[in-house]
């Protein structure tokens, strides 16, 4: 049975929100976290203009984090409103200024296309403004199509990560940097100390380590198929990361029993399927498999779906096998799910299956 994490009792909520361990996003005494991730946040079904109202129901509803995808030039897949990708970093401040308590990541942002300086600055201000509650997801991005707008050279990709990476953690610690013969201080320092934390998204095993032995956290975006996830988690805990820290992404979808589950959801995922086969996702190595895009398939292993009590089963069993305690939910399907289903599944997920998970995890009574 995987060790449980210990939270420090002498620290305040708030120094512990203060820590750069993604671990203080967790409230205190929780032994387990829950976000919701996608191009709004997993919220992607209600029009943009009410979204941040739903924000607020999410919060009550005692949900972590909300994790913002980079995302550009999707206006040829919109096919309901809410889809629209926004900027992420406004997103964040927005939604960051209608909530206390959640926590807003990035899932991720595509460090090749941002000049660090501006970077830097937009993050720590995210930070300082909402008392540290931000968390810097990043990854090194390969989708040609941004690189040719973006005017970035495929093969500098691998360079401008690292050394935007290293800028932003340097930059974000007291003291100044020399551009020239000059030096500056890049403001404001983050509350968070000694930075946000950082989480690496990425496909292949080598990064993975790469982001354990670097002390960083890897988050793993929901539409991998499970082979590749267990892979690349496997590959982070080898190399010494805590996998107690992963925000594994899992398609969530709950309903009042496993029968009306599966009947209102098919509808979307034939239609997500369909769309993602169209996309040729399945030529993208480590991500998913052609036979992960069949239906039937998909359901069974892309997705947790059912009553709260076999989504918290299967929550369980993810904690059983790789010691994952942080679920991030792919929770609108890409837009496609309806929202009085997205309301509906949101609500149980977050009142129903959460509490049933934390009972069993902090009774220890997992295998």
């Amino acid at each position: 049975m995987p060790d449980r994490q210990k939270h420090e009792g002498a620290l305040s909520c708030d120094d512990q929100r203060r820590q750069a361990s993604p671990d203080a996003a967790a409230p205190m005494g929780s032994t387990v976290r829950i976000g919701l991730s996608g191009c709004g946040g997993g919220l992607e079904s209600i029009s943009s203009s009410k979204l941040l109202d739903l924000v607020e129901r999410i919060e009550a509803w005692g949900f972590d984090a909300l994790w913002l995808n980079e995302e550009h030039f999707q206006g040829s897949i919109v096919e309901v409103e809410g889809r629209r990708c926004h900027s992420p970093l406004i997103l964040a401040s927005a939604v960051l200024a209608r909530t206390r308590k959640l926590r807003v990541g990035f899932s991720v942002l595509l460090l090749p296309l941002h000049h660090p300086v501006r970077l830097a600055e937009e993050i720590a201000t995210l930070d300082v403004l909402s008392d540290g509650r931000v968390d810097f997801g990043i990854s090194r991005g390969g989708n040609g199509r941004y690189l040719e707008v973006y005017g970035v050279a495929p093969e500098s990709v691998e360079e401008r990560f690292q050394t935007t990476l290293e800028f932003c953690l340097q930059a974000w610690q007291q003291g100044t940097m020399t551009f020239g013969g000059n030096a500056y201080s890049i403001e404001p320092k983050p509350v968070q100390k000694p930075h946000p934390p950082v989480f690496i998204g990425t496909y292949s095993d080598e990064m993975a380590g790469w982001t354990a032995r670097e002390g960083h956290a890897l988050i793993c975006h929901g539409i991998t198929s499970m082979d590749n996830q267990r892979r690349l988690v496997k590959a982070f805990s080898d190399a010494g990361g805590d996998v107690r820290r992963v925000p594994f992404g899992r398609f969530v979808y709950v309903s009042e029993t496993d029968a009306s589950a599966r009947k209102e959801l098919w509808p979307t995922v034939l239609k997500l399927t369909e769309r993602l086969r169209g996309f040729g996702l399945f030529n993208r190595k480590g991500v998913v498999a052609e036979r992960d895009l069949d239906p039937e398939v998909f359901f069974n292993e892309m997705v947790i779906a059912g009553s709260p009590e076999t989504c918290a089963r299967k929550v369980l069993a993810l904690h059983d096998e790789l010691g994952l305690t942080y679920l991030n939910a792919l929770s609108a399907f890409f837009g496609f799910l309806p929202l009085e289903l997205l309301e509906k599944s949101l609500a149980l997920l977050g009142t129903e299956v959460r509490p049933r998970v934390e009972r069993v995890l902090a009774a220890g009574l997992t295998s």
